[in-house]
């Protein structure tokens, strides 16, 4: 078998891994987004650009929920509307959610049951519900032409916030039947400390909750089903309320319902509208944007962007999520606006109130000693992360091989070696709106503008043919401007309109570009930079 990680492995998100038979039949595991690090530029979040696969997969089999597993699902759907995903029952329903909430086409999806073998292709799948932080998440197992692959990724081996278990005996049989590749979540490879079990996490949200004498504010991952529990069961017993904020949370809660609800006494959860009524001593907000996302509600909240609720002194704040690297510095913004206003934050740092649904390094020791791989590729990581899990295996008496996006792999005869040079994997951006992918060279232009500024030039046109071009007008921005630089400048734009009615311009393109040209050129040569230039031709 070969495979290909289009996306996961020297990074955090857009989870993705393409693996062929000996047969040629193509699966791909998870097709997930990623936070971009070009959000200044307009760029929500990113995936792999499946629109390159030379064929589209046999099938897409996912193993949970999580953006970074599920969102670019529907963009490998437009790409390949054949194409069938499988999950378990709760991830096919956040997929046809996540679908109708970005105006795409969700992929056509089956249930993926756990005590049945499914065929696709000339691959056999097996699949083994586990705890996670969100619900209805699998491990998967394999199988073609005597090849075995396991992807044991996202999964814990202690109760999830739900009660979901991992069931080890099964994963030791699993090992026990024989596992010739194995992928490995190396997320949490470098903590050593056992995170807090979820009771622990359920009491001290408890504690938190009851002590508090105004509002509470609990922030949290919107898939996360059981963190919302946590709270909601804390607000009962303090005699609050509960009102979910964000969009990704009410799919969460939709979700849940229709698997038979959370439990909760009737009116326990309110919706938004209700906020300014309710009093605050009575109230538990439960926000989304975790991470700090651009228009997220908690991003909303810590900012007074929340109809009927502005936080207030003795309010407290509650981060209930671990901050995913490269998140830090937007949070602590966050968080600086939260205490500005008079409110606490506690976040895990400082008490245990949230556990990773990853799994640390002593969860990896029992995961590696109960499959017992041939071969371990370390994935869900940075590259640092993917040597330090491929270490750790090393010393379970597993062959390694750490590789990143792009770079294919091919197991054969017992040996799993690298295959060809790695290969670039293109990457689709999609802007703020969720759904419009962004143009490479709009991209560029916002770059260039936010590295130079802008200078626009107006040109005003009459119908003269005599005198066609009127007296262009200067502005800029991002970019320093005397009134005198302007005025020279204007006067240099005349003396380029008057040759341009000398030799009969009419061509409005080949006028826009004499005057970006000598425009860049003289605010080259007199400031040092060549800002992005925008000629308006305007008729009057």
């Amino acid at each position: 078998m070969q495979l290909l990680p289009l996306g996961g492995l020297g990074e955090f998100g857009a989870n993705s891994m393409l693996v062929t038979s000996t047969a040629g039949d193509e699966v791909l595991l998870d097709a997930g987004a990623a936070f971009s690090d070009l959000e200044p530029f307009g760029v929500a979040y990113e995936y792999p650009d499946y629109s390159a696969l030379a064929v589209p997969p046999e099938g897409l089999i996912l193993t949970h929920g999580h953006d970074d597993h599920l969102k670019g699902a529907s963009h490998l759907a437009a790409a390949f509307p054949q194409v069938v995903a499988f999950g378990s029952p709760a991830t096919v329903a956040r997929l046809r959610l996540n679908g109708d909430s970005e105006g795409l086409p969700a992929p056509k999806a089956q249930a993926l049951a756990t005590d049945t073998v499914l065929t696709v292709g000339s691959w056999r799948i097996e699949a083994l519900a586990v705890s996670h932080s969100i619900p209805g998440t699998l491990t998967l197992r394999l199988e073609s032409d005597g090849a075995t692959l396991v992807a044991a990724t996202d999964l814990r081996l202690t109760p999830s916030a739900l009660g979901e278990t991992t069931p080890v005996a099964a994963l030791v049989s699993w090992g026990q039947r024989g596992v010739d590749v194995a992928l490995v979540d190396s997320t949490n490879v470098m903590v050593s400390t056992p995170p807090p079990l979820e009771s622990e996490v359920a009491a001290t949200l408890a504690e938190l909750v009851a002590q508090a004498r105004a509002a509470v504010v609990g922030v949290t991952f919107a898939s996360h089903a059981g963190r919302f529990l946590q709270f909601a069961q804390a607000a009962v017993a303090a005699g609050r309320v509960v009102v979910p904020l964000g969009r990704g949370l009410d799919e969460t809660l939709a979700v849940q319902e229709a698997a038979g609800g959370l439990g909760l006494p009737p009116g326990t959860v309110r919706p938004p509208r209700e906020l300014a009524r309710l009093p605050r001593e009575r109230l538990l907000i439960v926000a989304t944007g975790s991470q700090g996302e651009t228009g997220a509600a908690f991003t909303r909240l810590a900012v007074d962007g929340i109809a009927g609720f502005r936080l207030q002194r003795e309010d407290l704040v509650i981060h209930a999520a671990r901050i995913i690297p490269g998140n830090e510095r937007r949070l602590a913004t966050l968080f600086d606006h939260c205490v500005r206003r008079g409110a606490a934050v506690v976040t895990a740092d400082q008490a245990p109130v949230h556990a990773s649904g990853h799994p640390h390094r002593q969860e990896l020791d029992e995961v590696l000693e109960a499959l017992r791989p041939r071969w371990v590729v370390p994935v869900h990581g940075r590259r640092r992360h993917l040597e330090e899990l491929a270490e750790l295996a090393r010393r379970h008496g597993c062959r390694t091989l750490v590789v990143e996006n792009g770079q294919a792999a091919r197991w054969s005869d017992a040996e799993l070696r690298p295959q060809g040079v790695p290969q670039g994997v293109g990457r689709v951006l999609v802007g703020e709106d969720g759904c419009a992918a962004v143009d490479p060279g709009h991209l560029r232009q916002r770059r260039e503008v936010a590295r130079n500024g802008l200078v626009i030039v107006t040109v005003p046109r009459s119908s003269s043919s005599a005198n066609p071009w009127g007296d262009p007008q200067v502005s800029a921005l991002g970019l320093a401007m005397t009134e005198g630089e302007r005025r020279y400048l204007s006067g240099g734009l005349k003396e380029e309109l008057r040759r341009a009615r000398q030799e009969e311009y009419r061509d409005e393109d080949q006028l826009r570009s004499t005057i970006t040209r000598w425009l860049r050129n003289e605010l080259r040569r007199r400031q040092g930079c060549r800002p992005a230039v925008q000629v308006a031709i305007v008729g009057v």
